[in-house]
């Protein structure tokens, strides 16, 4: 018998049209300490298969179900919530779904579910505090989890789970808004829990680092498993076939070297980064060189601005010197001065380094301590967030704190209703917004019967229908399937076509390397780079010092000799050159 069984399950939300699935026809058998990989496109029933597991179906969630789920060889529908979760440990995709509120400590919260196995308040504390330690954030233990930024409450939810060392972690996206080295932590600790013995479940579609560990993936589509079986395979299967999984960058130049004739298709993929630097050092018949030195980012330089075509810019920001303490005491902001006037501007970093406070002045959100906002010439503190509003647009992290209509039409309506369009113009810019982030057949649906990834679109193209010089996208793309992710970056391109400016705060380095003109690096509420971004990207050692990795491909361009590329043409562009003045 199976650690965990699903047997021909199949369910449907009671908010589901009578011809929809939420999963169908679903047969999964998961082994006492395997590590399972879940991924597929959004909306493919990665998220009710989790529930399922869980016992969240059907205790919390309702609707109508065929087939069996067990644990341990007992039913889920015949286990109460309390028995399931003494086996079973459960990360939401969202933080702030987990975060219970009424704790105001990190401590507290993360010994908060300890108080029903019995422990003594020491012991509590204790494994709270190795949780904590576990993935990195030992230093938060005294502050106040609603204080938090997003990346931070995600790293407390996870310790939460991990204090309760369940049998089985079932972890829904749960890097989506980490920064690499909070990323890198968290599958470091739940690999290694793997190996003492834990069973682990993990929806993700970061696959680069998911594979590694895993022992199978599970590919899911419209419902149904699409795939189950070595992740490696899987790869092989998305690069050549089309299997709905997000593909690597060294499987994808192993695919390309292959098309290209420089190697043997006989020769196995190469899935890793390591794997696939031997396979270039081979083709390009070159040892392992020196990192071409980058170029200084312009970090003295904070007019520095980009040109890159685009329609005449009408948005401008300026910082000058800009300080923001919270009541709580945390310097959140120490001497931020930038000036942003076109193109699209990523700020990077790691979580709470300060990037989500410094937008939310943009638009008056927030106040200075100290120094000036100027957003589109207006003093931030001159002038209220509804006046603000007419030219910077926010959509925040979490989707959740901005929407609240029963519609997506409705929803995207509201901005541009509230700056007094009307008539065609209101339809019209609605009708674009739709059409930039693909909603336009879900128009009439309720958001809230969406999974977070469509949600968070639904939040952008509600701040896109505003039509403001200024857009600030904070984290777009976290949890984004490979669609969502290309409409994404094409919704930014077309916004910065238009001459608008767009500031994006990612910690998707792929998402840097592909759209921003200029990049902005910020550490502990301070700016250490700000630059064109191959610049910034290039620059490993101050990338190094706020624990930030360059993306996969430019990591390889470096490890080659070739320079800090930005893409995988680039790439092969480098190598055809460098064939071509071999051969003479």
């Amino acid at each position: 018998m199976s650690l965990i069984e699903l047997n021909d399950v199949t369910f449907q939300y009671g908010t589901q049209p009578d011809d929809e699935y939420a999963v169908k026809d679903v047969d999964l058998d998961i082994e006492s300490g395997q590590f399972v990989g879940v991924t597929g496109q959004s909306e493919a029933g990665k998220a009710t298969l989790c529930r399922l597991i869980s016992g969240q179906i059907p205790h919390f969630y309702h609707g109508t179900r065929s087939g069996t789920v067990s644990v341990e060889g007992s039913s889920t529908d015949e286990s109460s919530v309390g028995e399931l979760a003494q086996k079973i440990g459960y990360v939401f995709e969202n933080p702030y779904d987990q975060l219970t509120g009424a704790t105001s400590t990190v401590l507290e919260e993360v010994a908060f579910g300890l108080e029903t196995h019995g422990l003594s308040r020491d012991e509590m504390r204790d494994r709270a505090r190795e949780s904590l330690a576990a993935i990195g954030v030992e230093e938060l233990a005294e502050r106040n989890p609603m204080q938090l930024s997003g990346g931070q409450c995600q790293r407390v939810a996870i310790a939460s789970v991990i204090a309760m060392q369940p049998d089985v972690m079932v972890l829904q996206q749960p890097t989506a808004q980490l920064d690499p080295e909070g990323t890198e932590e968290v599958f470091e600790v739940v690999g290694k829990m793997n190996d003492e013995g834990y069973t682990v479940v993990m929806v993700s579609q970061e696959m680069e680092r998911l594979v590694p560990h895993l022992d199978r993936l599970v590919v899911m589509d419209d419902g149904r498993i699409e795939f189950d079986g070595p992740p490696d395979e899987a790869l092989v299967r998305a690069a050549e076939e089309g299997l709905p999984v997000s593909v690597p960058d060294p499987v994808t130049v192993g695919h390309r070297l292959r098309d290209d004739g420089l190697v043997s298709r006989e020769e196995p993929l190469p899935v890793t980064e390591a794997e696939c630097l031997a396979e270039l050092r081979r083709v390009v018949d070159r040892p392992s060189s020196p990192e071409a030195p980058p170029r200084s980012p312009a970090v003295d330089s904070p007019d520095n601005t980009l040109s890159n075509g685009a329609a005449e810019p009408t948005g401008e920001v300026v910082l000058d010197d800009l300080h923001h303490r919270y009541p709580s005491g945390v310097e959140a902001l120490q001497g931020v001065s930038f000036s942003l006037t076109e193109g699209c501007i990523c700020l990077i970093g790691q979580n709470g380094a300060g990037k989500s406070t410094l937008v939310k002045h943009l638009n008056g959100l927030l106040e200075p301590t100290d120094g000036s906002v100027s957003a589109c010439g207006l003093d931030t503190t001159e002038h209220t967030t509804a006046e603000l509003a007419h030219h910077v647009g926010l959509s925040f992290q979490n989707p959740d704190d901005q929407l609240f209509h029963s519609t997506v039409e409705g929803e995207i309506e509201y901005g541009p209703r509230n700056l007094d369009f009307d008539g065609d113009e209101l339809d019209e810019t609605t009708d674009r917004a739709l059409s930039l982030l693909g909603l336009e057949e879900r128009r009439q649906q309720n958001p809230y019967d969406f999974g977070q990834p469509w949600r968070k679109r639904v939040a952008v193209a509600s701040v896109v229908a505003m039509d403001t010089p200024v857009v600030v996208l904070d984290e777009p793309t976290s949890g984004q399937d490979v669609p969502g992710y290309e409409r994404l970056g094409t919704a930014v391109e077309r916004l910065v076509d238009s001459g608008k400016l767009v500031v994006v705060i990612t910690h998707d380095m792929d998402f840097v390397r592909e759209h921003a003109d200029r990049t902005v690096l910020l550490a502990q509420g301070r700016v250490i780079a700000d630059g064109e971004t191959r610049d910034v990207l290039g620059d490993t050692e101050t990338l190094a010092r706020s624990n930030v990795h360059p993306p996969t491909i430019t990591r390889i361009g470096l490890e080659l000799g070739l320079g800090p590329l930005l893409s995988v043409d680039e790439l092969f562009e480098t190598i055809s050159s460098r064939i071509d003045d071999t051969s003479v």
